[in-house]
């Protein structure tokens, strides 16, 4: 649209809310204001839909319109939280899909269960972000008590919710009805598989619920408003919570969360908004592990305090050799297992091959030797460790944490300059 356009369509806007204020509250009227607000196009949203990449097989139907402008037009709401809460739980998903070789798309069904909220629950008894069932829950499992409910761990909820999509993949190898079942249950959708003679969704779907008759549409909605928000004037809700990346911690000592909030100065609200799997004042032992998740500048604070515990731990006292390496300040990543993403991770090159000089055969290099041309140097990078930096902790404090490691080589190795910053939370790469 030119500038005229877009001047008429304010102006028409603003007499039409003017309009609005004097209980004029047709629903036609109202739909029209929302589309104008909206930057709604039903010619334009089918445009896009038809070139979108989606998991599932599209289909541009009515239901799925319905929920295209669901997102982007009815619940606005619903979908800014899902905008802003994307940045704290995407990277995480997209890690643990990646590294189980599942489509990274499949994070969308928790934006549908969701809202991308950890401590959701419905009234049927489903939780989390991927709205787990008890039962499926434990299948997968996970422990629910009255100490901790794990399916609002995102870690291990997230970690469960792939075990099913695996099982589902294995029983149907088609994704739009993995999505179906996940909805209702594989032996719902197999029975009118059955029934029909069908393995077309779009062909079953008449005799599936009606929920999940709008399961498949509404993941494609909400594809749509993630791919294509911003041609909507949709922008993540700002929220009173910290808005750096979320950091989690795997822990298996018990940690009363009293004491080490006190000891932390973590704010309560905060850890209770990230960690709404702890149902009691304590955080219980768990051998399998499971996760702390904080804001990247609180996590060092943390860490720092429950390797504190662990040195304290009469059971850690007994292991000699594990409190030997508590004592020589090894890198906590050792003992503390942490999923951050405060920095771009970059694979270390693999198989790098020492190539061959070679004569170049111009005449005019007849007279020149190059026998004594130095054999290159190849670094080899297959061995890291990572340091999180710490408050008050400076390039020289990490450099002697390690042994032969100087200031020069930890910039070096980390694109850092002497005038660079040291942001807490932060990851540095310590090659061996």
């Amino acid at each position: 649209m030119n500038i005229r356009t877009y001047i008429f369509l304010g102006l028409l806007s603003l007499v039409m809310r003017v309009q609005a204020e004097r209980n004029i509250s047709s629903p036609l009227f109202l739909d029209l204001v929302n589309r104008i607000d909206n930057n709604y196009s039903e010619d334009e949203v089918i445009s896009r839909l038809q070139g979108m990449y989606c998991l599932v097989d599209l289909k541009i139907e009515d239901d799925v319109i319905d929920q295209v402008k669901r997102y982007i037009i009815t619940d606005r709401g619903s979908s800014r939280r899902i905008l802003y809460r994307k940045d704290l739980y995407f990277p995480l998903m997209d890690k643990l899909f990646i590294e189980n070789d599942l489509p990274i798309e499949l994070k969308h069904l928790a934006a549908i269960e969701s809202a991308l909220n950890p401590s959701a629950k419905s009234s049927v008894g489903a939780a989390g972000l991927w709205q787990l069932m008890p039962g499926t829950a434990k299948i997968r499992g996970l422990k629910i008590d009255h100490k901790v409910d794990q399916r609002m761990d995102a870690v291990v909820s997230t970690v469960a919710a792939i075990k099913y999509f695996k099982t589902l993949y294995q029983i149907f190898g088609d994704w739009t009805l993995v999505l179906a079942a996940y909805n209702c249950g594989e032996n719902r959708v197999l029975d009118v598989m059955e029934k029909t003679g069908s393995k077309d969704f779009w062909t079953i779907r008449k005799f599936l619920p009606r929920q999940t008759q709008l399961f498949v549409p509404a993941f494609i909605g909400v594809s749509y408003m993630l791919q294509f928000y911003y041609e909507h004037n949709l922008v993540p809700e700002v929220e009173e919570m910290p808005t750096n990346l979320l950091s989690f911690a795997k822990v298996t000592q018990e940690i009363n969360i009293h004491k080490m909030l006190k000891a932390t100065g973590i704010d309560k609200e905060t850890f209770e908004n990230f960690n709404p799997s702890y149902q009691k004042l304590t955080i219980p032992g768990e051998a399998k592990g499971q996760y702390i998740a904080l804001p990247d500048s609180q996590m060092v604070s943390f860490v720092d305090y429950y390797m504190e515990q662990l040195k304290s731990s009469p059971l850690m006292k007994k292991d000699t050799a594990m409190n030997q390496s508590l004592n020589e300040n090894a890198s906590d990543s050792v003992l503390v297992e942490v999923i951050s993403f405060s920095r771009p991770f970059n694979f270390p090159p693999e198989d790098i091959v020492e190539k061959q000089t070679q004569e170049i055969p111009n005449d005019y290099m007849a007279d020149a030797s190059v026998s004594d041309v130095p054999t290159p140097e190849i670094e080899w990078t297959t061995d890291y460790k990572y340091h999180i930096i710490r408050s008050r902790e400076s390039l020289s404090d990490i450099a002697t944490l390690y042994d032969k490691v100087s200031v020069d080589e930890l910039m070096y190795w980390n694109e850092l300059s002497p005038e660079s910053s040291l942001k807490v939370g932060s990851v540095l790469v310590i090659k061996k």
